[in-house]
């Protein structure tokens, strides 16, 4: 981001007009647009430091992430006021959120990223304990609800003859649909494409996180995606928050990020916001994984 663009986003969320109030000393976390939209539908008008429950309207992994993250900041010892910007979803959206950070235009990413993503870029990010540890990452096998031919699916040979859509930078997600050996598996760039080529009928499947709609459906945009019933895939690596090196405070909020998601940890907390938000999902826990 130039540094002109992003004055002028820092401007827009007021920034720089607080009286007294440096940019240097605000904690500028990042996260995406349709994440950062769906965190307002859930947040309300609720302080994220004080809930202890997180489902609901709007909860899902990334909106629950951004939650976490202040209260791992909080529980760690931060005491600088934190403002949440956003970038716009695009074709490469997930790699130029990692960029803006790397670059410093913000302090931290708001939501996990895939260590074999952040593992290059150790001169310009800190990275955090897991969040998500190995092994512990599943996903379901979302189709429209009017796909008979996906929802019928039951076994292995029967999802192969599938097509399944991921974007070619979601190295995890590519790894895991070619291990299960599809007969057709489409690359594109940006998640807004793969839920489109699904409701063009261009293809059948794409891997998302379950959700914590009684239905386990994803409604994204108005539209409605749901998992094949009783099948799951597990997705391999471990995912991290990040702080940018280029920012004064990322060493010292690298540590109160560490403090802070040992002691939630301990607590109990980052295993209930993943399983409040339907990520660590109670009704998928004895469908057949695939892999």
């Amino acid at each position: 981001m130039r540094p002109v663009l992003r004055l002028a986003l820092l401007a827009t969320l007021g920034l720089l007009s607080a009286p007294g109030l440096a940019a240097e000393k605000v904690i500028t976390i990042l996260t995406q647009q349709d994440v950062f939209n769906d965190y307002q539908k859930f947040i309300g008008q609720r302080d994220p430091l004080t809930l202890t429950q997180y489902g609901g309207a709007g909860s899902r992994r990334d909106v629950a992430e951004l939650v976490l993250v202040q209260q791992a900041l909080k529980a760690g010892g931060n005491e600088l006021p934190i403002k949440i910007v956003k970038v716009d979803n695009s074709s490469d959206s997930y790699n130029r959120y990692i960029k803006e950070i790397t670059t410093g235009s913000a302090t931290m990413g708001g939501n996990s990223a895939w260590l074999i993503d952040l593992k290059p870029l150790g001169d310009k990010v800190f990275v955090a304990q897991p969040v998500i540890r190995q092994g512990e990452f599943e996903a379901g096998l979302y189709t429209t609800p009017d796909n008979q031919k996906a929802m019928a699916t039951k076994t292995l040979p029967e999802l192969q003859q599938l097509t399944a859509v991921v974007a070619d930078s979601w190295k995890p997600d590519v790894a895991t649909l070619e291990s299960l050996k599809f007969t057709k598996l489409l690359k594109t760039q940006s998640w807004d494409s793969m839920v489109g080529m699904l409701f063009k009928k261009r293809a059948d499947v794409l891997l998302a996180p379950f959700q914590s709609t009684p239905d386990l459906s994803l409604d994204v945009s108005g539209k409605k995606l749901v998992p094949i019933p009783n099948v799951k895939v597990g997705l391999q690596g471990s995912r991290h928050f990040f702080v940018s090196r280029a920012d004064p405070n990322g060493a010292l909020l690298a540590k109160q990020l560490n403090i802070g998601l040992e002691k939630l940890r301990e607590k109990g907390v980052i295993e209930k916001v993943y399983r409040d938000s339907g990520f660590f999902n109670h009704e998928t826990r004895n469908w057949k994984r695939l892999n």
